[in-house]
């Protein structure tokens, strides 16, 4: 271009950049709702009492779908999974069907800001369906119906000074009708005891909730758990692995609320550490089910939004008579 075309058309150039930036914002896109699950490829790997069975990578909405870090099973054969943006996935399991999934918000407030819709947990009444919402930031948990409509939201005094972005990771409704919520951050830098409120009942209903301490596996982060039998549970752990290139570690371990020690500590019981067992990412998201021909866990992956990482969804078969390991 000679020198003078070019003068000329950085001055056009300059000349309308007023106007575009003082343009206001297009609107937003509508959300892309549906969710397509298509099957991977896996090995079927035991660790502990879990073998990988399945496994299915989730695309959605390509600006939009991500961040999950809550699962739970709820009645009728359907998941529901939450994000850390404040949206829902509910979708059917892909290993009785290949219908797809419906993404959404949970609560209509789009346009809110991260640190009052970081969704971290979620916990179900398989009997009624009625849902329990675990958020950071706000730290409190919000009471949903049975057709997901936001209901009472509570914020115990017990979880005030958890941490801002490390909070209430984990919220299960244990089988005996208590419920427990985990902070993610240990109470020491780089310790392995972790605060948590045991609810006798319904978290929003009760007022006198007990403060316990659980000892989880060192280096180890809670990142969800599920209900497993009685007091017990099992949590699923994170893990940052610096290698090249950085990922996570995955693992299970199991906790019975009613079995402290003579310290009154939750000591928790590694059942398997996955390593390269099952595809590696960010799980954060455990559920389970009881089927016909057995137990069986669920695991949802965080991508965290990034192209590297991808939402995958893994099916574990589970026998708890199985030797944990050692």
């Amino acid at each position: 271009m000679r020198p003078k075309r070019l003068l000329l058309a950085t001055a056009l150039v300059c000349a309308l950049a007023p106007g575009t930036w003082l343009r206001p914002p297009p609107p937003p896109r509508a959300l892309q709702a549906e969710v397509r699950l298509t099957p991977i490829e896996t090995r079927r790997v035991s660790r502990g009492p879990f073998t990988l069975v399945e496994g299915w990578e989730l695309s959605g909405d390509p600006l939009r779908f991500g961040g999950f870090s809550a699962l739970v099973a709820l009645p009728g054969g359907r998941f529901l999974a939450g994000t850390d943006t404040g949206r829902r996935l509910e979708f059917d399991r892909p290993d009785h069907g290949r219908r797809p999934g419906v993404f959404g918000p949970f609560e209509s407030n789009e346009t809110a800001y991260k640190n009052g819709r970081d969704l971290e947990s979620l916990a179900v009444d398989p009997g009624s369906g009625i849902v329990w919402a675990g958020y950071e930031y706000r730290n409190s948990i919000v009471r949903l119906d049975a057709a997901l409509r936001p209901g009472e939201e509570v914020f115990p005094a017990l979880m005030a000074d958890w941490s801002a972005n490390s909070g209430i990771e984990s919220l299960v409704r244990l089988s005996d009708g208590r419920f427990l919520a985990i902070e993610e951050r240990p109470r020491r830098w780089r310790g392995s005891r972790h605060m948590a409120v045991l609810f006798a009942a319904d978290p929003v209903e009760d007022s006198e909730p007990q403060s316990v301490v659980i000892d989880l596996p060192a280096g180890y982060r809670p990142v969800d758990a599920t209900p497993a039998g009685e007091g017990r549970a099992l949590v699923l752990l994170r893990r940052l692995d610096w290698g090249v290139p950085p990922g996570f570690d995955t693992a299970i371990a199991e906790v019975d609320v009613d079995s402290p020690n003579a310290d009154g500590i939750v000591a928790a019981r590694m059942l398997a550490e996955f390593g390269a067992a099952i595809p590696r990412d960010n799980y954060e998201g455990l559920a389970v089910t009881e089927d016909a021909d057995g137990m069986h866990l669920w695991l949802i992956s965080d991508d965290n939004f990034m192209s590297f990482q991808r939402t995958l969804l893994l099916k574990l078969r589970w026998q708890p008579r199985e030797k944990a390991r050692e």
